[in-house]
């Protein structure tokens, strides 16, 4: 069944799910880039060791078909959480616009 058979309730509900699905994935997106080096600075801190800390250098010790196969999933997440915003955006949209009409 298409979306767009659903009723007005149902139709709502829909959007919303898929604005907050992406709403969600940019959120857990932006909650790795930011906590994943926090936390090992915070690991090198209380490992007590006297070597520098430093995430340019983890990145830079993985090998480029690791890095092409992160930069490509955060790339999709990014892309999948705006098409899911988006498509919750229209029907939405295409709900208040049959409502005043």
């Amino acid at each position: 069944m298409k979306p767009d058979n659903y009723n007005p309730k149902a139709r709502e509900a829909f959007a919303r799910s898929l604005i907050e699905l992406g709403v969600s994935v940019f959120k857990a997106v932006i909650l790795l880039v930011t906590a994943l080096p926090l936390t090992l600075v915070v690991k090198g801190v209380f490992d007590g060791g006297l070597q520098q800390i430093s995430v340019f250098d983890l990145i830079g010790s993985l090998s480029m078909t690791t890095k092409v196969i992160i930069l490509s999933l955060l790339i999709a997440s990014f892309v999948l959480g705006h098409l899911f915003r988006k498509e919750g955006l229209r029907h939405l949209h295409e709900l208040e616009n049959g409502n005043q009409t």
